[in-house]
């Protein structure tokens, strides 16, 4: 008599399972990852592309849409608290807030990395009053360089 067992027709899968990650990091790491469109030459090259990380940092906290390449008011306010820029005397969340409108469009609700340094430079100005504007504004990019949002209050 016949075989009456009924073989399976389903494929056998042989591709290995995903590694269990956190999705949320991985798209994090990969809007980090996306190289930038400026050229910068000489010895500023490592100082711009340290500020240019911390800004895209920043610039992603908090929310998953964000590309990296443009920072909220909110993210502006938290990188000056959180990298010390603001210092309570001669630079308050108040002057934060105005250089932020002064520097961005009328419409706009966010700033480019461009707009940023412009930003950086009016604070500068403020923050270090007894040195010059240059050696003020790279005492104000030596405060950010490297730095990631603080998360606080968080189980």
């Amino acid at each position: 008599m016949a075989d009456n067992k009924v073989k399976s027709t389903k494929p056998v899968n042989k591709t290995p399972p995903k590694s269990p990650s956190d999705p949320a990091k991985d798209r994090a790491a990969k809007r980090l990852s996306c190289d930038s469109n400026s050229s910068h030459e000489g010895a500023m090259a490592g100082e711009i592309s340290a500020l240019e990380e911390a800004f895209r940092k920043f610039a992603i906290h908090g929310d998953t849409r964000a590309t990296g390449k443009e920072m909220h008011g909110k993210n502006w306010s938290k990188l000056c608290k959180d990298c010390h820029v603001i210092d309570g005397k001669n630079v308050t969340v108040t002057d934060v807030d105005i250089v932020f409108s002064k520097i961005k469009g009328k419409s706009s609700r966010t700033i480019t990395f461009e707009q940023f340094k412009e930003a950086l430079q009016e604070l500068s100005k403020k923050r270090f009053k007894d040195k010059s504007d240059e050696e003020a504004v790279q005492e104000i990019y030596k405060l950010i360089e490297g730095k990631a949002p603080i998360i606080s209050g968080v189980t």
